[in-house]
C-alpha cells in the first residue's frame, strides 16, 4: 500500500495547482506546432501489473486523487523489465486495471518493456508525453518524497561518467553498484538510500527521462506502506507482485487470488481455468536453450544488455546448462546482475537488438478503454505526436520501423503462448480485440 506526496524538486518552476493544471497552457508540442490538449488533464502511470494486485489498485486510486480528469496507463506486454515472461498475458492484467479505475491502457512495445531501467523509463515516458494530455506522472516509491528523489537525480547526474564511477566499473562492479559507489564518493554525507530500493530506482529513472525529454509532467510519488517489492509474506491483506507470482508458480492459486482485488480475482480465475495462465518456466526452458545454442557470439553481442564479453560467458554457460536457472547462475557474476543476465538470455531468444531502442516507440497501441478512455483519445487526436493504433490494420499504414517493432511483438506473443498450461494458437496479438470496461461490467459470470 502507498500514500501519495507530490513535489517540484527537479521540476521547480512548473507550478501545480489544486486541480493539477500546469500554468503554462498553450505550450507547443516538441514536434513543432501542435498544442497540448487543455480540455483534458490526465495522470500518467507506468506499470507492469505482473499481476495486478491491491497495491496497484491503491496506486490508481491515488492517481485519481491528484485531481486528474482521467488516468492513462502505459503497461508492459508479455515480457517484463526484470527479464522474464509475465505471469499472465496482457489481456487479464489490462482488464483488472480498467476495473480498478484506469481510463486508458497503452502497451509498451517489447524492446522497451524488457530493458534496463533507463530504457524502460524513456520509452514509457515518451508514450505518455506523446498523448499530449498527460500533465502529471504518478509512481510508486519506497521513499515517497519527490524532493529527496530529485536530489538523488542531481547527484546521479554528477556521478555518471565521473572518475569514481569509471574506477568502480574497472574494478568489476555492476552498473548499479558503480553508480552507488560514485554517489557515495562524491556526496559522502547525502542520503542515498533510494539508489538501493527497487521502486525508488525506477522512480529515479522516470524523473531522469522526464528531464531529458522535457516532459511536461508534475511528479507525484506514492509511498509504499505495506508489502515490500520482494516481500515473501502478506501484510494487512497486501502482498507484493513477487509474492503473488510465487504463489501462482507453486500452484497455490486461491492463496494468490486472495492477494488481489476481488474483481481481478474473478478475471484471473477464468484465465486460470482456461489454461491461459500462469506462465510456466518448465515449458520454456528447452526452447530457450535450443535457440541460444544455435547462435554465435556475434549474434548474441547485438542483444541489448550484452557488452564487455558477456556474449562469450553466455555461450559457455548455455553449452552445459540443463535449465534456465542453471544458465542464469553460471553466467551471473559481480559485474553482471541477475536481471541483466535474464534480459540478455530472453533478448537473444526473442531476437532483440540494440538498434530497436535507438529511437523511441513509434506508435501508441491502445489495448484498453475505461470510462473516459474515448475522451482521452479524442483529445489525443488533436495533440498526439504518434499514430494511435487500436487494431491490427492500423499498423499496416505505418512506416518500416513501426511495422518491424509490431512484427517483433507479434512473434514474441506467439512464443509466449507456448509457455502457458494450454498452448495458444499463433496470431493472438493480431486477433486481440480492444478491451472495454463496460463490456467487462456487463459480462455474465
Amino acid at each position: 500500500m502507498r500514500e501519495s506526496r507530490s513535489g517540484t524538486g527537479l521540476f521547480r518552476g512548473r507550478k501545480f495547482t489544486g486541480h493539477g493544471r500546469r500554468q503554462c497552457a498553450g505550450r507547443h508540442a516538441a514536434d513543432g506546432g501542435r498544442e497540448r490538449c487543455e480540455r483534458m488533464r490526465a495522470a500518467g502511470v507506468i506499470a507492469e501489473f505482473n499481476p495486478f494486485h491491491k497495491g496497484h489498485a491503491y496506486l490508481l486510486e491515488q492517481a485519481r486523487r491528484t485531481g486528474a480528469d482521467a488516468v492513462a496507463v502505459v503497461m508492459s506486454g508479455c515480457f517484463t523489465q526484470r527479464g522474464e515472461p509475465a505471469c499472465m498475458p496482457p489481456a487479464p492484467r489490462c482488464a483488472a486495471a480498467l476495473q480498478a479505475g484506469a481510463d486508458l491502457v497503452i502497451e509498451l512495445p517489447l524492446p522497451w518493456a524488457m530493458a534496463a531501467a533507463d530504457t524502460f523509463a524513456a520509452g514509457a515516458v515518451s508514450l505518455l508525453g506523446a498523448l499530449g494530455c498527460v500533465d502529471r506522472l504518478v509512481f510508486g516509491s519506497e521513499t515517497g518524497d519527490v524532493e529527496k528523489l530529485s536530489d538523488c537525480v542531481r547527484m546521479l547526474g554528477e556521478a555518471d561518467g565521473s572518475g569514481a564511477f569509471a574506477d568502480a566499473l574497472a574494478a568489476g562492479c555492476s552498473f548499479p553498484r558503480a553508480r552507488q559507489h560514485a554517489v557515495h564518493t562524491l556526496f559522502p554525507q547525502a542520503d542515498t538510500t533510494p539508489l538501493s530500493r527497487p521502486n525508488d530506482t525506477l522512480a529515479l529513472a522516470y524523473l531522469q527521462a522526464c528531464a531529458r525529454q522535457e516532459a511536461p509532467f508534475a511528479p507525484v510519488a506514492v509511498r509504499r506502506l505495506f508489502a515490500g517489492h520482494d516481500m515473501e509474506g502478506e501484510q494487512e491483506g497486501f502482498a507484493s507482485a513477487a509474492r503473488v507470482r510465487a504463489l501462482l508458480a507453486a500452484g497455490r492459486e486461491e492463496k494468490a487470488l486472495g492477494c488481489v482485488p476481488e474483481a481481478a480475482a474473478t478475471l484471473y480465475r477464468r484465465v486460470l481455468a482456461d489454461g491461459a495462465a500462469p506462465y510456466r518456466a518448465i515449458y520454456a526452458e528447452r526452447a530457450v536453450l535450443a535457440r541460444l545454442r544455435c547462435l554465435d557470439a556475434a549474434a548474441i553481442a547485438r542483444v541489448p544488455d550484452v557488452s564487455e564479453g558477456l556474449e562469450n560467458r553466455l555461450l559457455a554457460a548455455v553449452r552445459h546448462a540443463g535449465g534456465l536457472e542453471q544458465l542464469y547462475a553460471a553466467a551471473k557474476s559481480k559485474r553482471y546482475t541477475l536481471a541483466r543476465i535474464r534480459r540478455a538470455v530472453w533478448g537473444a531468444f526473442l531476437g532483440l537488438s540494440r538498434s530497436h531502442t535507438a529511437a523511441m516507440p513509434p506508435y501508441l497501441r491502445v489495448v484498453g478503454l475505461g470510462p473516459r478512455g474515448r475522451e482521452i483519445l479524442r483529445c489525443a487526436g488533436h495533440a498526439a505526436r504518434l499514430p494511435i493504433v487500436t487494431r491490427h490494420a492500423d499498423v499496416m499504414g505505418l512506416g518500416t520501423f513501426a511495422r518491424h517493432i509490431y512484427a517483433l511483438e507479434c512473434r514474441a506473443t506467439d512464443l509466449y503462448g507456448l509457455f502457458l498450461p494450454r498452448v495458444q494458437p499463433s496470431g493472438m496479438l493480431q486477433r486481440t480485440e480492444l478491451i472495454r470496461s463496460q463490456t467487462l461490467q456487463s459480462r455474465p459470470e
